[in-house]
């Protein structure tokens, strides 16, 4: 496989991802790097690609983006972005200018796949499914009585069911026949129907149809430790928190990554951009680190035309309904990492229809957003993307239509023709996002001589980046920022095996602190009176050492988040 001819068409499969993966990473061989961060349930690998300059430095010890996808098995979109992201910073390396200074400078880490279990059977087969094949919470869910998602008629697809029912709260809108409407409180005469999944009864006694618990019910993005509570308060939850190889994979991947500042995870549908904290209010988060997922949620809008939006308070209503065990949070909480869940792809968006600010629409509004999306279907889909209700004679209900949204490609995913846009707007916002990264620069490196071979050696060190040297606040409070260290050492002289010795006259390495970045400034500028911001990002750093004339000591400058920056000076 020639990397440079995969189009971004359909949605991979497991098999052609790993072999584009393969291919890719052996063609940019000193900017990528594919591995393994552990295996599914059914022993796939969760592939991780790091993307990064080898030439330039260590990846690992460089200021990192973290970015991943499908972590729920049909959010697929979320996994094409990924391997665009790839390809695309890989073949524009050398030819756009900030793409060659982000992997110079910086490293990201990749993991398309978290689900590949998933992701598989809503590939190929009509099956839908939140995260992973397996049973749960239900050891043996096809006992389970209820109506259970199948297809009826063999045409390979899950759509659903209109039946005819005198109690039923749906009629066919008179402004279309495909659309379903809310029939009003005192309507009585005309044809009313209940609307189902596709799909077969088990156990079914004439009575009332209900739905069947999901046979498989895992939820890898309520797994995490960060506010985890068990299944009967937040479904989906495991058994405990990371009991998923899948989950704990991941969680120890960050854990082992202490150079990740950001992150990014993206999901469907939806069409916006969600920071974190989805837990709690922002007001309990660090205002600086609100004030940084702002300014860089705002790139994000400009370049995917999602609004970027408070999760807690704009997503979940700032009520009790907000999701337990996220990983985002978890991310934030528990790690200090600045993340966005990136809900990437909205059917309604696309067609027109305003989500945000959130409210609960008329029965009216409802219906005209859903003529939105069918005229939208018909101008860009030729009408595609909804079967049109069929009568089909049902082994346990009698006389059914079948029809509806086909779900997969429309609604949850980017239609095929639409998935390439879609991940190129977001990788511009990946490549933006990971320039922020604190950024550690050595200037003015000089030394004074005081005689007798003892020499002041000193630099400033600053940080240009948006972010600061310890990430966030969040990653402050936590404990998990370790100061900047500052060391001197001698390098080996031409011809020489072993460096020059020195003696320094104190610390050979020093803990300087930390570095802010211009992301936490609350300086307002004025024409009149422009104000100092208080921060701190630059130091100066010294050493007094004795050595011969004639050596030359190098200075180093580190810290977990903020990568690591040398210069070397000669001794006269």
């Amino acid at each position: 496989m020639d990397p440079a001819d995969v189009k971004f068409d359909h949605y991979f499969t497991y098999d052609e991802m790993e072999s584009f993966l393969k291919a890719i990473t052996s063609k940019y061989p000193d900017l990528a790097q594919l591995s393994s961060a552990g295996k599914s349930g059914e022993g796939r690998d969760i592939w991780v690609v790091t993307l990064s300059d080898k030439r330039t430095g260590n990846p690992d010890e460089k200021p990192a983006l973290y970015i991943d996808g499908n972590f729920h098995a049909g959010e697929v979109t979320g996994s094409m972005i990924n391997l665009y992201a790839i390809k695309y910073i890989l073949e524009n390396y050398g030819k756009d200018e900030r793409v060659t200074r982000l992997l110079k400078r910086n490293t990201l880490y990749v993991i398309p796949r978290v689900s590949p279990d998933g992701a598989e059977v809503y590939l190929t087969t009509p099956e839908t499914l939140r995260s992973a094949p397996r049973p749960y919470p239900f050891p043996n869910p096809d006992d389970l009585e209820g109506l259970y998602p199948a297809d009826v008629d063999g045409d390979g697809h899950i759509l659903f069911m209109r039946v005819k029912d005198d109690t039923g709260e749906w009629k066919v809108s008179p402004k279309d026949p495909r659309a379903m409407v809310r029939r009003a409180p005192d309507e009585e005469e005309g044809t009313f129907y209940r609307v189902y999944v596709e799909g077969f009864l088990r156990e079914h006694d004439e009575g009332a149809i209900k739905n069947a618990p999901p046979k498989w019910g895992l939820d890898f993005n309520r797994n995490f430790p960060y506010g985890w509570v068990p299944e009967v308060e937040q479904a989906g939850a495991g058994e405990f928190p990371l009991s998923e190889p899948e989950t704990r994979a991941v969680a120890e991947f960050i854990v082992n990554h202490p150079n990740i500042s950001l992150a990014l995870t993206y999901h469907t549908t939806g069409g916006v951009i969600l920071r974190v904290p989805g837990a709690h209010s922002s007001k309990e988060s660090p205002r600086q680190d609100i004030q940084a997922m702002i300014a860089i949620g705002e790139m994000g809008a400009e370049e995917t035309g999602y609004p970027c939006v408070p999760c807690f308070e704009e997503f979940y209503g700032g009520g009790e309904g907000y999701s337990r065990g996220a990983f985002d949070d978890w991310l934030f909480d528990h790690r200090g990492i600045l993340a966005y869940t990136v809900e990437t792809w909205n059917l309604a968006q696309r067609s027109g229809i305003h989500q945000f600010p959130t409210r609960e629409k008329s029965v009216q509004e409802q219906e005209e957003d859903y003529l939105k999306m069918l005229a939208w279907n018909d101008r860009e889909l030729a009408g595609k993307g909804f079967e049109n209700w069929r009568p089909f004679d049902h082994p346990q209900l009698g006389e059914v239509e079948i029809g509806g949204w086909y779900v997969k490609y429309v609604i949850q995913n980017a239609p095929h023709k639409f998935l390439e846009a879609e991940c190129h707007k977001n990788t511009m916002f990946i490549v933006r996002a990971a320039l922020t990264l604190p950024r550690l620069v050595l200037d003015d490196v000089g030394y004074r001589a005081l005689g007798d071979g003892v020499y002041e050696v000193s630099a400033v060190v600053k940080n240009v980046g948006f972010l600061p040297t310890y990430g966030s606040h969040k990653a402050l409070e936590l404990k998990k920022a370790k100061p900047l260290t500052a060391e001197i050492y001698a390098c080996a002289q031409d011809g020489q095996d072993e460096p020059a010795g020195i003696e320094v006259i104190g610390k050979t390495k020093q803990e300087i602190g930390h570095l802010d970045g211009r992301s936490g400034t609350t300086a307002a500028f004025s024409h009149w009176t422009p104000r100092a911001t208080g921060d701190q990002r630059v130091k100066k750093v010294s050493w007094v050492v004795k050595a011969q004339p004639g050596t030359e000591v190098t200075i180093k400058v580190r810290g977990d988040r903020a990568g690591c920056v040398t210069e070397t000076v000669k001794l006269e």
